[in-house]
């Protein structure tokens, strides 16, 4: 009996990785979005199964196979709403569009080639939006806080004490009156070493006939 070779397809595993945007993709309801995904190394992959899905619910959001879409084991909520570029499967890249996003649609998704044992996943996650059109992601009010005086209710004016501004003007005029006293004194004092100056000299003279 003769022996016979068995041939396998080429599978190139754990060559090649799935690279996903790390950071959580932020939208906003009724928004388009488009999902990374890129082999590394680029690779060919327009022959291969490539499938998104959605983590927590174990279900196809789309699928690719036989150089084709299968719109079959897509959930009922997605259909007609993604899109996988063919022609940029050549190089690697299985980015997926998906337009007119609804709440129902954050979550993990999980971008993946079963040939190749290849995979990530990336978060979305969609912001309700308001009647006006704008997200209702807003920023918490700025909250200030004013001087607190005792006795005093919030909103009503401080009136500064009279007494206060008596002090005030007491001490003005006192400060006034004592400077006048000082210049008073200063002269009585200078007056007076004049005088016993010229009788000093009366003296000198009368003993120095």
């Amino acid at each position: 009996m003769e022996g016979t070779t068995a041939f396998f397809p080429f599978s190139p595993k754990s060559q090649h990785d799935a690279v996903c945007q790390t950071q959580p993709v932020k939208v906003v309801e009724g928004d388009d979005v488009t999902l990374r995904c890129r082999l590394r190394p680029s690779f060919d992959v327009t022959g291969y199964t490539v499938d998104w899905t959605r983590v927590e619910l174990h279900q196809v959001v789309h699928l690719y196979r036989h150089r084709k879409d299968d719109t079959g084991p897509q959930m009922e909520q997605y259909r007609t709403r993604t899109e996988l570029s063919h022609q940029n499967l050549s190089r690697g890249v299985l980015d997926l569009h998906i337009s007119s996003l609804h709440l129902s649609d954050a979550g993990e998704y999980r971008c993946h080639v079963p040939r190749l044992s290849a995979s990530c996943t990336q978060t979305v996650t969609v912001g309700k939006r308001d009647e006006d059109g704008t997200s209702t992601t807003k920023a918490p009010p700025i909250k200030t806080t004013e001087p607190h005086t005792p006795g005093v209710s919030a909103g009503e004016p401080v009136q500064v004490p009279v007494v206060i501004c008596v002090s005030i003007a007491a001490a003005v005029v006192l400060t006034l009156v004592t400077c006048g006293s000082v210049r008073h004194c200063s002269r009585r004092i200078r007056r007076r070493e004049e005088m016993l100056n010229a009788n000093h000299e009366v003296v000198v003279l009368s003993l120095n006939p």
